[in-house]
Formats: C-alpha cells, sequence, structure tokens
C-alpha cells in the first residue's frame, strides 16, 4: 500500500510539473521621453511605441493604430484624465499583443483619439497600462534602461519587506499607503503609484474632505487661480485653485524622503509620480499586490528646492495664455487667460504646443509679450517658463 501511494504521489508530482507553465523572467527595454518610459510592444501591425504607466488601468491604442489592427468595437466607457476632465471613449478587443516574449491573447483595450497630445506630440502609439501585468511583478529603475517582468518577486532576489507595503486588493493599479509628517502633525492615506506622471506628488483637493494642507502637514504652501500647465489626454483645462508646496516629511513603503513638493491636481486620486525612481528602485508585484520602494545605498532622501516660476503657460481653446501668476509683483500687471503673444522675438502663434511640450521652445528670463484682457500690451520677463 505504501509503495503505491508512493508511486501515486510520484505520478502526480510529475504531472504537476509538467503542467506548471514555463517562468516569466525578462528584460523590457525603455527610453525616457520628456518624462515617459516608452516600452515597445509588438502588435499585429507590427513593434509600436507604448508609453509604460502603472497609473492606467485599461491598455490603450492611439486611433490610427485601432483603425491599422481593424479592432472589434466592445462599448463605450467613460474614461478621467489627470486633471478630472471626463470624456467617452471605446473600448475594443485586441487579438494579441506581446509583451517581450509573453504573448497576451484576446485583450480590451480602449482607443484615444489621435488629437491627444501625448499621442501626437510624442509619437506614441498606446498606453500599456496596468491591466497587462497581472498575476506578474516588475521592478523599474532609474538606474538601467530595462524593467524587468517576472511572474515572481523572488525572481529579483529577496527583496526587503521592510522596505514595501499592501497594496489596494480591489485595485488594479498599484494604489500604497503613505505617511505625510510636519514637526508637529501627521497623517495618512494612500496614493497612486503612477509612472505616467513624471512629477513628484499630486494631491486630490476633495471637495468635503481635508486635504494635506488642511491638516497642517505641508509647509512654503502657496496658491493661486489659474488654469493648470498639464494636459491632460481630453486636452481640456478649465480654471482651478492651484496649489503647492512641501511635505516635511513622506513616507512610502518604510522610506522616508524630506520635503517632498506637492502639487494639486483635479484628477480623482493622490498620485506618485516617477520623480520617486531618482532615490531608487520600485518593484511592484501584481501577483501579491505589494509595492517595494528600495532605495539606492548612499543616496539622500530628500528632494532639492523646486525653481521659482513667476508665470506658468498653458494651452486654452488653442492659444497660448498666462496660465499661472506665481510672483506677488505681477498682481494686476497679468492674469491668468491673457494671451502670449511673443516669446522673445517668436510669436505665439508660431508655435507649435508640441514643440513647447516637448521642451524645445525655453523662456529662461526671457521678455514675454502678453495681450492683457482690455486688449493693451505689456512685456514682462518670465523665468523659468
Amino acid at each position: 500500500m505504501k509503495r503505491l501511494l508512493l508511486l501515486f504521489c510520484c505520478v502526480m508530482a510529475a504531472h504537476s510539473s509538467a503542467a506548471r507553465p514555463p517562468r516569466v523572467l525578462f528584460e523590457l527595454p525603455f527610453t525616457i521621453v520628456s518624462g515617459y518610459y516608452v516600452v515597445l510592444l509588438d502588435t499585429p501591425a507590427g513593434p509600436r511605441k507604448f508609453i509604460f504607466d502603472t497609473g492606467w488601468s485599461l491598455t490603450a491604442v492611439s486611433e490610427s493604430l485601432g483603425e491599422e489592427l481593424r479592432l472589434r468595437s466592445v462599448g463605450q466607457m467613460l474614461v478621467s484624465d489627470f486633471e478630472g476632465h471626463a470624456a467617452e471613449v471605446g473600448y475594443f478587443r485586441l487579438d494579441s499583443l506581446k509583451i517581450g516574449p509573453l504573448l497576451l491573447r484576446d485583450k480590451h483595450v480602449m482607443v484615444l483619439p489621435d488629437s491627444t497630445f501625448t499621442m501626437r506630440c510624442f509619437g506614441i502609439d498606446g498606453i500599456a497600462g496596468s491591466d497587462l501585468f497581472a498575476g506578474l511583478a516588475v521592478r523599474i529603475s532609474n538606474a538601467d534602461s530595462t524593467i524587468t517582468v517576472a511572474d515572481d518577486v523572488r525572481a529579483f532576489g529577496k527583496p526587503d519587506r521592510k522596505r514595501s507595503s499592501p497594496m489596494l486588493r480591489n485595485r488594479v493599479c498599484p494604489y500604497v499607503p503613505v505617511k505625510f509628517a510636519s514637526a508637529d502633525k501627521k497623517c495618512g492615506g494612500y496614493v497612486l503609484f503612477d509612472t505616467g506622471a513624471s512629477g513628484y506628488l499630486f494631491y486630490r483637493q476633495f471637495e468635503g474632505w481635508k486635504s494635506i494642507v488642511d491638516w497642517g502637514v505641508t509647509v512654503d504652501v502657496e496658491a493661486t487661480e489659474g488654469y493648470s500647465s498639464s494636459l491632460g489626454w481630453t486636452g481640456r483645462i478649465a480654471p482651478a485653485k492651484i496649489v503647492r508646496g512641501r511635505v516635511p516629511a513622506f513616507t512610502v513603503a518604510g522610506t522616508t524622503i524630506a520635503d517632498m513638493p506637492f502639487q494639486s491636481t483635479d484628477g480623482d486620486s493622490y498620485i506618485l509620480g516617477s520623480a520617486l525612481l531618482q532615490w531608487g528602485e520600485a518593484i511592484v508585484d501584481y501577483r501579491r499586490k505589494r509595492f517595494y520602494f528600495l532605495p539606492r545605498e548612499g543616496c539622500t532622501l530628500k528632494a532639492e528646492r523646486q525653481t521659482v516660476r513667476n508665470i506658468s503657460p498653458a494651452w486654452l481653446d488653442g492659444r497660448l495664455v498666462v496660465g499661472q501668476v506665481w510672483d506677488p509683483a505681477l498682481d494686476g500687471v497679468v492674469a491668468p487667460g491673457d494671451r502670449i503673444v511673443k516669446i522673445g522675438a517668436l510669436e505665439s502663434d508660431a508655435i507649435d504646443p508640441c514643440a513647447l511640450l516637448r521642451g524645445e521652445v525655453r523662456a529662461g528670463d526671457t521678455p514675454i509679450e502678453i495681450e492683457r484682457s482690455d486688449g493693451t500690451r505689456v512685456t514682462v520677463r518670465i523665468k523659468n517658463m
């Protein structure tokens, strides 16, 4: 009987071993384009550029790529952008998508219009969302030019669990717990780790709820009314209160970073951007719903003071305008919505929005001519636009 039982166990073990899917471990090369992590994915139409975006829950393709692939419509959905503006888009069935050696079949994707600034200005064909990495673990670092993908986080060695925290299990994207603290106040909450946001920390000003500013865990707080300089995929902006400052002590996954810069957003989440990766590497374990942040050895965990801007520009209804006025000396001189006529000798009507977004048009201590709401014009110098 014992021999039969032993034989049965050996047969079952062999069957289990044969049925086990092959291990997944590969490197996905990336390039950084204007703060975005851009990777190549294989589509039925060939290799295409996608933004690797942990903050995007459902993978997207451009309208032109969708037409080329002749995608079959599945339905419509309402999608918000970074600034909280919502628009209806279609979602479709994609037969196959290949990430490195990993072949994914029968994926649902949304289709974003080609007029989206991200698609048009950076030559991007899609956004690779967190849904592609369900059941996997990804390691992201600025120290090299690859994202590592595995089916088990232990393939990365033995990451220090003291440098980790659980992710919200009811979310596709990595929402992780964090702590905010000043000299005498502290509070906690959840942030979305978003590689599609190239900045530091963005907080949502929930109506009727206390924000980190209300809790008193921030310093050097400045606020102004105006138009956001951030363009979500809808390209829409609306007047709003913009707030910025610093969190003296920001803790994520057991690591505290001093003087973390923050700015308000009208999106629906607190967001932790990819600037976190200047201090180390992140591991998003989608399989076990755990987030790791592993600081580089010898790294100073403190953010540098942010460059002071006296005016921030914005695109409003196809025109380059004053978005925000931060310098008190300019109060009453210019206002949000005033049209920017010239940057140096360059007429604003001749400026391609994409050139500005790509950083090809800069204004460092440059005279800028502005047409005010009453039709008069004034020239001011812009610092670090």
